[in-house]
């Protein structure tokens, strides 16, 4: 069972490395694998260069954070760090425990002289970037921005991977897409997104263009090994003068 507390992831297609100048959203672990139930730590951060914790996210911009997995575990806010919020795991029993944190909706304006750094960062479907594009010059990109997070971690064993392929609740999200670490699928809004580019980020900061198959599932390269982070963005163009939707969510992981 999730317990939310407001308040506060087949085949690809692989393309060049990019630069990671991303804005990213995430949860990162004090520890990808604890050796007993109990409390641990779960950094949340906005970062231009994944793993490295940069900015800390306010207590009011977070709505909502909550876990999934086995003995219910629960995830509540626990103060802020140098470069992060610090997020408290309660896990009471042994297996694969899904934490998540969603952010609260806000307004953003993006400029003329921002508006190729955003659409450089944030890959979307070709229709909704050729919306943007033509909009009149100069150009005033209006969007409702929202951020999704989530990241796994191993309570003494992860044999058990089902709460990887549950899926949380939130509008955009990754999910496991078998019983294998090595194969997700993003979903938005319950359905899966097919032939949709995403961005894997490796521990080096590295980041991989890559593209969900035919059935919204993307399959990590073996070389991707360590702490990971799958990344995408989703934006939905309004009918009128009203502003486009931007959802951005992350999954992070550790592989062996």
């Amino acid at each position: 069972m999730i317990r939310i507390a407001l308040g506060l992831v087949g085949a690809v297609a692989l393309g060049a490395s990019a630069p990671a100048f991303a804005h990213d959203f995430f949860l990162l672990p004090e520890q990808f694998t604890v050796e007993r139930p109990g409390e641990t730590t779960v950094r949340a951060s906005v970062s231009t260069a994944f793993p490295k914790l940069e900015t800390v996210v306010a207590a009011d911009r977070f709505r909502r954070v909550g876990a999934s997995g086995p003995g219910s575990p629960q995830l509540t806010l626990a103060g802020l760090l140098e470069n992060a919020t610090a997020l408290k795991l309660s896990a009471s029993a042994p297996g694969l425990v899904i934490a998540g944190a969603s952010t609260q909706a806000r307004d953003v304006d993006y400029g003329e002289d921002r508006i190729d750094l955003i659409m450089g960062e944030y890959r979307v479907a070709p229709d909704v970037a050729a919306r943007i594009k033509s909009l009149p010059r100069p150009r005033t990109l209006k969007a409702i921005s929202r951020r999704f997070a989530k990241t796994a971690i191993c309570v003494v064993r992860c044999g058990d991977r089902s709460a990887a392929v549950k899926p949380l609740g939130m509008d955009l999200e990754f999910v496991g897409a078998t019983g294998s670490e090595d194969h997700y699928r993003l979903l938005h809004k319950g359905q899966p997104m097919l032939n949709y580019p995403i961005d894997l980020v490796g521990q080096d900061g590295a980041r991989l263009h890559l593209t969900t198959d035919g059935r919204g599932v993307v399959h990590l390269p073996a070389a991707a090994r360590g702490q990971v982070m799958l990344f995408a963005a989703v934006m939905t163009a309004p009918p009128g003068e009203e502003r486009f939707r931007m959802d951005l969510t992350s999954f992070t992981l550790h592989r062996e």
